[in-house]
């Protein structure tokens, strides 16, 4: 299984807001006139492992004799951001990469203007929303991914509960039940933002008319103003002992294990668990998606669109990079992404048979209805805030910081680094 969506878009990822790309380059060069009908080669710096890619790439070769794709790959997070940030500066990125921060590349006069093309007019209106800068539609993400509860349904019926809470007083009963069962009933990680946390702020902004981010960085609000009460309620997970605060030191493959084992009845992830899961687990057992339970009764969930394609301003081979990027948006480009990932794709040109578990997230991560961290930073700078969310997200875990406290660290950080 190539890098999933939550690594893409995550890997964490992981989001398309923390890239500050640049794309790799290649040795040969294709051909830099749009009289040759885009033969040649060309360059393509993946987000993706090179496995996940490279039947879609033999595909495309396959439909357009006479082009190459030349395609190289560095791990995301960090290693790809850097690296591609590097090239862009030296003007030798490869012709086609992931967009990342709007300012600094499309401001920059890195990226080219996708508007109207055949790839633009079928991303999804979240999609194009993510990726448009200053009216004009600069990136296309086929994707996008949710998360929540993974919940074994089959274990949670043993301690009686059979659907999805919808308050948070909802949640926190259902785990009283789990604990009096003798079942673990939630585990989260300690390596990333939980979805929990995500699904929170997600409905916060919500409520709030969707600019609460923005809010932050324009300096009309503050972390403490707009997310202590979510902060504050994710933390009675760990102050009334219902989830083990060994969460802070646990990995996101850890608590996959002990779910696969049938140790802990929900864990908080992505869909891309869906599949390995079932295939883990004893057969028969009842997979689910359950959102995050809020105050109000409105359950969100935590998601973002997938890292989106762009096209080097510069590329060598300009036509040849867009019908790379037409046929990566294209039915066939994206079953075979659907096949190779397990992802939920939202472009308008294709109709995906989704797993059971994932129909519940389906229609709100089509529409948008998700919140991520990785989207919500501000770009220039995310990568602190982001490593000061988890190191004080961990605090809380252990007991040893309020939610409060978390959110007045985070606007510590930023008045340092904007």
């Amino acid at each position: 299984m190539r890098t999933p969506v939550s690594r893409r878009v995550g890997a964490a990822a992981i989001a398309a807001a923390l890239l500050v790309g640049v794309s790799a380059c290649s040795s040969t060069a294709g051909s830099p006139s749009g009289d040759s009908g885009g033969k040649g080669t060309v360059t393509f710096f993946s987000w993706d492992a090179l496995a996940t890619m490279k039947p879609l790439v033999a595909e495309f070769e396959k439909e357009n004799p006479g082009i190459k794709v030349d395609m190289s790959y560095a791990p995301p997070v960090d290693e790809y951001v850097n690296t591609l940030q590097k090239r862009l500066l030296a003007r030798n990125a490869a012709d086609v990469f992931i967009l990342g921060n709007h300012k600094e590349q499309i401001g920059g006069g890195y990226v080219k203007d996708l508007t109207g093309t055949t790839a633009a007019k079928v991303q999804s209106p979240f999609g194009t929303k993510m990726n448009t800068y200053n009216g004009k539609v600069y990136g296309i993400s086929t994707a996008t991914w949710g998360g929540g509860f993974l919940v074994n349904e089959t274990l949670a019926a043993k301690a009686g509960i059979t659907s999805a809470p919808q308050t948070w007083s909802e949640l926190l009963t259902d785990l009283k039940k789990f604990k009096a069962a003798g079942i673990t009933g939630l585990q989260e990680a300690g390596d990333g933002t939980t979805t929990t946390i995500m699904g929170l702020i997600g409905r916060a902004d919500a409520t709030s008319g969707g600019n609460m981010d923005a809010n932050i960085y324009n300096g009309k609000t503050t972390f403490a103003a707009s997310w202590t009460k979510p902060l504050e309620t994710w933390s009675q997970l760990y102050t009334s002992g219902l989830v083990n605060k060994s969460a802070a030191g646990l990995t996101g493959p850890q608590i996959v294990t002990e779910f696969d084992q049938q140790k802990v009845a929900m864990i908080t992830t992505g869909a891309w668990q869906v599949a390995p899961s079932r295939k883990a687990l004893p057969s028969g057992t009842k997979l689910n998606f359950w959102p995050i339970p809020s105050e109000d009764g409105a359950p969100y969930w935590a998601g973002a669109a997938s890292p989106p394609y762009a096209i080097n301003s510069k590329a060598k081979n300009p036509v040849g990079a867009q019908k790379f990027v037409n046929f990566l948006a294209s039915e066939k480009g994206v079953s075979m992404y659907a096949a190779e990932t397990g992802s939920i794709m939202t472009t308008s040109n294709y109709k995906q048979d989704l797993d059971p578990a994932l129909q519940t997230m389906y229609k709100d991560v089509v529409a948008g209805n998700v919140w991520c961290t990785w989207q919500a930073w501000p770009g220039t700078n995310s990568a602190p805030l982001d490593q000061t969310l988890i190191a004080n997200m961990q605090k809380v875990q252990l007991g040893q910081e309020t939610g409060a406290q978390m959110a007045k660290a985070l606007d510590t950080e930023w008045n340092s680094v904007k």
